[in-house]
């Protein structure tokens, strides 16, 4: 059985379009890995839920940083609306799991979709705080410029540190087409991949997102003979 841990709520912000962060203070011997999850539990849930007080977030912040932050898209649900509603909760999460954890002696290639984005906020950080050691691409698609996700933070990163960090977003929604936006408006295929990813046998591809899509993407990387053992998957927790 996972230990379990009492902390609270500290703060929540917008930090995209229907997206919000919320911080946990971290509790004393709670250690992680960049990528893993952890389960959350509101002890009161103020608005009614029908899947109840507990969902399971992945960690965006890195294991270095002094609280836990998680993020979420507005679904509306009883569950978003208690987080939302006010700071001191008091919130039980588990012990984290998960192996999605960055092998820091390979290139890495992040193929994020929407949300899926928060264990690759956490390994990036992670990784710049251990000097980027190893370079690092991350794939990233959303469905319009307002809704990518810590978009700040992955600019600011690849500015200070273009010869590690390649940054590629990729806007595929049609419903409200971004007429200033000028990148990527491909789906994330074998083209787009090889377009930016020129030897897929030497890098440890990491594909976090919705089912669907992470799928998707684990078949294209399959069929390109990549070794399966360099390839880590996880279908994105939490919605």
């Amino acid at each position: 059985m996972l230990k379990k841990f009492v902390t609270s709520l500290i703060d929540r912000r917008d930090i995209a379009e229907n997206t919000m962060e919320f911080v946990l203070r971290r509790p004393a011997g709670f250690d992680f890995k960049a990528g893993q999850h952890t389960s959350v539990r509101l002890i009161e849930l103020l608005f009614d839920d029908k899947r109840g007080g507990r969902r399971t977030f992945t960690i965006a912040s890195a294991p270095g940083e002094e609280n836990l932050h998680m993020a979420t898209r507005k679904t509306g649900s009883g569950f978003k609306r208690t987080i939302a509603a006010k700071n001191q909760q008091a919130v039980e999460i588990t012990e984290p799991s998960g192996e999605l954890i960055r092998d820091e002696s390979r290139p890495a290639v992040l193929i994020a979709g929407g949300i899926g984005i928060t264990p690759f906020r956490s390994m990036i950080m992670d990784a710049v705080n251990r000097q980027l050691q190893q370079p690092i691409i991350l794939l990233f698609s959303n469905n319009s410029v307002a809704e990518i996700a810590y978009h700040d933070f992955f600019l600011d990163v690849e500015r200070q540190h273009p010869d590690k960090f390649t940054y590629v977003q990729t806007i595929t929604g049609d419903k409200k087409p971004d007429v200033t936006w000028s990148g990527e408006r491909r789906q994330i295929d074998a083209a787009f991949i090889s377009d930016y990813v020129p030897d897929l046998t030497v890098v440890t591809f990491y594909v976090c997102g919705p089912q669907a899509m992470v799928t998707a993407v684990s078949e294209i990387l399959k069929k390109k003979n990549v070794d399966q053992g360099h390839i880590l998957a996880e279908s994105f927790w939490g919605y």
